[in-house]
């Protein structure tokens, strides 16, 4: 959101015209990204995507999901380690299943932070 100077920098007017069907279009477009519509055309007119909230909100499920699997990891760990002394360290079969899980945590953690970033287009 603008601060009350830089909507005090933002003087100029420009005028376009379009049909009502363009500007609900515009005016739709501008709402499923959060923005106005002024920023919308900004954006667009200087050639910065601008990101929606689906894909903001999508990003931090992915992050947050990650961060659930990595605190899971860490208990899984822990329970192996025999931190927690109340149940004691696991037996050797349950031992096998409990690494395995691990992996498969940490393959889905890679998932997530692949996914997370392809959505923000980072390498």
């Amino acid at each position: 959101m603008a601060t009350r100077s830089e909507s005090r920098q933002k003087t100029e007017l420009i005028q376009v015209r379009c049909t009502p069907e363009e500007k609900a279009a515009l005016k739709a477009r501008a709402a499923a990204f959060g923005i106005s519509m002024g920023a919308l055309c900004r954006a667009t007119i200087f050639g910065a995507k601008p990101k929606s909230k689906t894909d903001q909100g999508a990003i931090q499920e992915l992050a947050d999901t990650r961060a659930d699997l990595g605190r899971l990891g860490g208990l899984f760990k822990g329970w192996l380690a025999g931190s927690f002394e109340q149940q004691g360290t696991p037996g050797p079969k349950t031992r096998a299943e409990v690494v395995r899980l691990l992996g498969e945590i940490e393959r889905a953690q890679e998932k997530v932070l692949a996914s997370v970033k392809a959505l923000t287009g980072q390498p």
